[in-house]
């Protein structure tokens, strides 16, 4: 069965070796899809010349070798696949539930959240770890996880003077997005808590630990539960978090 979204793309070159492939399906969720299965029909039909693809929210960077093909048969080549995706193309990655600590120190924005979002903070809580949110995008810094499908109650302004540092596996929102901190760094997002674990390891096979197209849901645990998880080693902690 052939995707039945309508969706525009627009393909166009990204300096001499790169082509950045726009898809408008009419919502991100659907721009994604489209994303996804176009993306997994390069990989599987091994499209010569193509070196790296980065797949994003709604746009897809395909790197290629100037030497092996040119930006006109490639461009050729992509449109001829999006003809043809197909919705068992999409892969639905991983599934995960991750306990996290929204207390105290791990939550350096509740107070200010708070009064932003006209709610108290176990509220603000509880409606973020009821929604599932799907992986969009990793990147600005190597495993910064970028989440869809904030609750609308909880849309929020970024940060108006971002922090010097923003420690490692913080949870945050900002407009209508959600975020995973990788490793100690600045940010402007409105910081609502932590993960017991890291999601970047520079020397293990795979550094990124979450991929685009993975669901996540949260699940609150209390500081002294938090503590006791930040002991345990990291490959436990996540074989107990994820599921095909």
């Amino acid at each position: 069965m052939t995707l039945s979204l309508a969706f525009k793309m627009v393909i166009r070159p990204f300096g001499d070796s790169a082509l950045l492939i726009d898809i408008d399906a009419g919502s991100t969720d659907a721009s994604s899809d489209i994303v996804m299965a176009l993306n997994a029909q390069l990989s599987q039909q091994r499209t010569r010349g193509i070196t790296q693809t980065t797949p994003s929210y709604n746009s897809l960077l395909v790197c290629f070798e100037p030497e092996q093909v040119q930006h006109s048969d490639l461009q050729a080549k992509i449109h001829a696949i999006a003809d043809t995706i197909n919705i068992e193309d999409i892969s639905k990655g991983n599934q995960w539930s991750l306990p996290a600590c929204f207390d105290g120190s791990y939550a350096l924005d509740c107070v200010a959240l708070e009064t932003e979002l006209s709610q108290d903070w176990q509220s603000i809580v509880d409606c973020f770890c009821a929604a599932e949110y799907r992986v969009h995008a990793v990147g600005f810094l190597p495993g910064f996880t970028y989440l869809g499908n904030l609750p609308d109650a909880l849309h929020c302004y970024r940060l108006r003077d971002p922090r010097a540092t923003v420690p490692a596996s913080s949870i945050a929102i900002a407009g209508t997005q959600a975020g995973i901190y990788p490793f100690d760094s600045p940010g402007g997002w409105r910081i609502i808590g932590r993960l017991p674990f890291t999601v970047f390891q520079a020397q293990a096979d795979q550094p990124a630990l979450f991929q685009v197209n993975d669901r996540i849901r949260f699940e609150a645990v209390t500081p002294e539960v938090f503590k006791e998880l930040e002991q345990r080693p990291i490959a436990s902690l996540i074989k107990q978090a994820t599921r095909r």
